[in-house]
Order: C-alpha cells, then sequence, then structure tokens
C-alpha cells in the first residue's frame, strides 16, 4: 500500500472588528450567526450543519458543489474555550470522501479600543498528497475569506 507524504503548513491572520470581544465569541458560537459567515465558495451548497460549542463538543459542515457534486466535510472538537477571549479547535477536513487534512486552530479575541482585534492561528497537515506551499495558500485565502464575511454578519446583526 502506497501513503502519501505529508506536507505541513501554517499561517496567522489578524482582522480588527467595531464590535466587543463577547460579540465577536458570538459568531463562532451562535448557530445561526456562524451559518452567515461560515460558508463555502460561491457555487457550494451546504447539506448538514451542527454545532456543540462546549469543551469536547463538535462541529460538523457538510457540503456539495454544485457544479461538479463534490462534497466537503468539516469535523470539528473543542479542546479550550474561554468565552470572549479563546478558541482553540482541532479539525479535519474531507474531500470527495477522502480525509484531506487535519489541522489545529487557536482564535484569540483581544479588546482593542472600542472593539476587537481577533488572531487566528493554524498549523495543518495535508495527509493526500497535497502541496503544503500550495495548500497552505488557498486554505490561508478560504480562511481570510470566513474572517472577512464575520465583520460583515457583526455588522448585519447589530
Amino acid at each position: 500500500m502506497t501513503t502519501s507524504p505529508v506536507a505541513h503548513g501554517s499561517f496567522i491572520l489578524e482582522r480588527s472588528y467595531e464590535a466587543s470581544p463577547s460579540q465577536v465569541f458570538a459568531a463562532w458560537a451562535d448557530p445561526d450567526l456562524k451559518a452567515r459567515w461560515f460558508i463555502g465558495p460561491d457555487d457550494w451548497m451546504p447539506v448538514r450543519r451542527e454545532l456543540d460549542l462546549r469543551v469536547g463538543g463538535q462541529e460538523l459542515l457538510q457540503g456539495r458543489f454544485a457544479k461538479s457534486g463534490r462534497e466537503t466535510l468539516f469535523t470539528a472538537r473543542y479542546h479550550d474555550i474561554v468565552k470572549g477571549e479563546r478558541l482553540v479547535y482541532v479539525y479535519d477536513m474531507h474531500t470527495a470522501g477522502k480525509l484531506h487534512s487535519t489541522s489545529l486552530a487557536t482564535v484569540e479575541m483581544r479588546p482593542r479600543g472600542a472593539g476587537t482585534q481577533l488572531v487566528f492561528t493554524e498549523q495543518v497537515a495535508f495527509l493526500d498528497g497535497t502541496d503544503g506551499r500550495e495548500g497552505t495558500a488557498s486554505r490561508e485565502r478560504g480562511t481570510a475569506a470566513h474572517l472577512d464575511r464575520i465583520g460583515r454578519a457583526l455588522r448585519e446583526a447589530s
């Protein structure tokens, strides 16, 4: 049996939001609010979504691309939660039924003036032969889009 080599990557993204740390935390904790920003690209549709935000709790987001029919599955387990300050979770990404990657993600929310500075750190292991540099760049772009959507979701919710 042949296995693919593991490729590693990491990145850090920062965003400033005109919302309190508790409001930014709610964007991760409230299922309805999270559904506004934690989505795939334009041609992707959610199939199933679950969120149990507690230490040991799990999250699931399954979706399908309209044109290709290819399915994606995000599954996460929360390891550390400090309300309004921090989330630490491990997540797997499956594409087309195969394990694509496993990541450790840390989300830190820090008060800054009247708003919040969010720092997102991810360490990823690509397990399906994905080139580490290309895979990390793609993951970083996708995560950046999610973080940008948080700002819009918070503005719409206020």
